[in-house]
């Protein structure tokens, strides 16, 4: 199957400045116990949430690339997504679009290329070896409940740590939309070798 070398060119044209990225996790947190009942009040309600859209910013640091972009997340369900980067300073997008499994991604210059393993082309393109099946749950703010994570005094998600492919990723969440239903405003993912910073600017579900 031929390479999708046209992708790193949009890439290169969504690189913008990273190096501002702050990629330290906080400390010094203070945490309360899961079982306090307006956080699983609150858990109960993101668990409602199961067709959603969003739009923002974000930044990714690894030891391959470095890069900035604008994102419009669209989901559905784990079959049926849309995820859209675009760079602010020109009109390229780069779409990767997952419908029913199967995983298309395009720019707006007419190439694309699908396949049904999304996880292997979104590496290929970019190095990113990034659990998008993950991502949907991650972004609302809602932990793998059998796995390690704490609340904060905020009555809030504050951290996860989740094992995938022998390797432990972390999640802080920095800030919160102070609204009806608190939602992440401010996410700083890691493992080894990679950060991915990401700021929601609104939500809509």
């Amino acid at each position: 199957m031929k390479k999708p070398y046209f992708f790193f060119s949009v890439i290169i044209s969504l690189i913008l400045s990273a190096c501002t990225l702050d990629t330290e996790r906080p400390i010094n947190i203070k945490y309360i116990d899961k079982t306090n009942p307006n956080w699983q009040q609150h858990l109960s309600q993101i668990k409602k949430i199961q067709q959603y859209s969003n739009q923002g910013q974000l930044g990714y640091i690894s030891t391959q690339e470095r890069f900035s972009t604008r994102f419009n997340w669209q989901y559905q369900n784990s079959a049926n997504y849309l995820l859209t980067l675009s760079s602010t300073i020109s009109s390229t997008t780069l779409t990767l679009e997952m419908h029913n499994n199967l995983m298309r991604v395009y720019d707006n210059k007419g190439n694309q290329r699908a396949t049904p393993d999304a996880k292997q082309l979104l590496k290929e393109m970019i190095g990113v070896d990034f659990p998008l099946e993950q991502f949907a749950l991650w972004l609302k703010g809602q932990p793998d409940e059998k796995l390690d994570y704490k609340v904060g005094e905020n009555h809030l998600l504050a951290s996860f740590s989740y094992p995938l492919n022998n390797r432990i990723w972390t999640a802080d969440y920095l800030s919160y939309h102070q609204q009806n239903l608190p939602l992440p405003k401010d996410i700083l993912l890691k493992t080894e070798g990679q950060t991915l910073k990401i700021r929601i600017d609104n939500w809509k579900y």
